[in-house]
């Protein structure tokens, strides 16, 4: 910190009589000392503050400083008096930036952890998960710090995440790798997946291990293709927006219901949509079979537990067909589920000459 002297004329008096000249005009400025830091000319705080009384016939200087008197007579004009504390104000210019900046900050960071905690609460596929490993226990290196995950799949209540091959040493880090595209690597994120309940995401959202979470928008790039989108910056390849229509048993069924599901404000949407799910379940169209396993773990019955059994049920159907999908939230149920054998699944798959990948 250093120091600097600032002196600034706040006019003319004639309150005072030179001992010298006699003369009763004189010249009163204001001398502040104030710190700054870097910046000379941004007082951050004023240190100390005198005022000096020339005459300007003879110059010579008053000795006002220790005169309580004298001082009381010079600002008993309303003007010189308004003007030094003004002058004073200004001193503390610096700090009240300061404080701006540190309310902006923080308020800015509060409005985020309340975003992230909504965004946990009502999970979405391709959220963005910040991990902070400070707040784990175990052995790590000392600057795998913090790291990236990825929503890849809701179950009914279970949350799966992919997480990043990369550890970053600062949080800025990790953001700047995320600006930068580093998530868009084929090999970014690991294969296999992380299975979490709700009640564990807030456990470790409250802990501070997930210190944010980001929703990217998906924002059309052109020629039918469209990007997953944090701030500007593209976080995943692009994808096909919009698919050709081709005549599927089921497929337009599964889209109005999907359709249905998004527009809450239709009271009655959720039975139009279950409704038209089945029709596409029972169709065949595995997609709809999905969708509508996913209703029935996510509706709950008097105990508080959605219908397992039939959710099983119809991703086992989609599963035979080879979507992918249905595979993944079968084997998040077979885990929750003591009587579910994964092998005889695998087993089945095999006998009806499905192609799968196990990550």
């Amino acid at each position: 910190m250093d120091y600097r002297e600032s002196i600034v004329s706040l006019g003319i008096t004639d309150k005072l009589i030179c001992l010298c000249c006699g003369s009763q005009q004189h010249r009163v400025n204001s001398v502040i000392t104030y710190s700054f830091y870097f910046f000379e000319y941004l007082p951050i705080f004023p240190v100390k503050r005198d005022t000096r009384v020339q005459c300007l016939q003879c110059q010579n200087l008053a000795e006002v400083t220790n005169n309580t008197s004298d001082r009381k007579l010079i600002f008993s004009d309303f003007s010189l008096a308004f003007f030094n504390k003004l002058r004073l104000l200004s001193t503390f210019t610096g700090s009240i930036i300061i404080i701006l900046l540190l309310s902006y900050y923080f308020s800015e960071e509060q409005e985020k952890h309340r975003q992230s905690q909504a965004y946990i609460e009502a999970p979405k596929i391709n959220d963005f998960y910040y991990l902070d490993y400070r707040k784990t226990s175990g052995d790590r290196r000392p600057h795998h710090k913090y790291r990236l995950a990825k929503v890849v799949d809701i179950t009914g209540g279970t949350v799966s995440l992919t997480y990043g091959n990369y550890f970053y040493p600062l949080k800025n880090s990790l953001s700047n790798g995320v600006r930068y595209g580093h998530s868009t690597n084929f090999d970014y994120f690991e294969t296999q997946r992380h299975n979490f309940s709700s009640a564990e995401l807030d456990s470790l959202f409250e802990q501070g291990f997930i210190y944010r979470v980001v929703r990217p928008e998906l924002i059309s790039i052109g020629r039918n293709r469209a990007v997953y989108m944090i701030d500007g910056n593209p976080v995943t390849n692009s994808t096909v927006a919009k698919e050709e229509w081709h005549y599927i048993p089921g497929k337009r069924e599964n889209t109005q219901a999907v359709a249905f599901l998004k527009a809450s404000y239709i009271k009655d949407g959720f039975e139009q949509a279950f409704n038209l799910l089945k029709k596409s379940a029972e169709l065949g169209y595995a997609p709809g079979q999905t969708n509508l396993a996913e209703l029935y773990l996510t509706f709950t019955d008097i105990e508080g537990s959605g219908d397992v059994e039939n959710a099983a049920n119809w991703l086992f159907q989609a599963a035979l067909q080879g979507y992918q999908p249905a595979i993944e939230k079968y084997r998040v149920i077979c885990q929750l589920e003591e009587a579910c054998n994964i092998e005889d699944f695998y087993q089945a798959l095999n006998e009806a000459g499905t192609n799968y990948l196990i990550h």
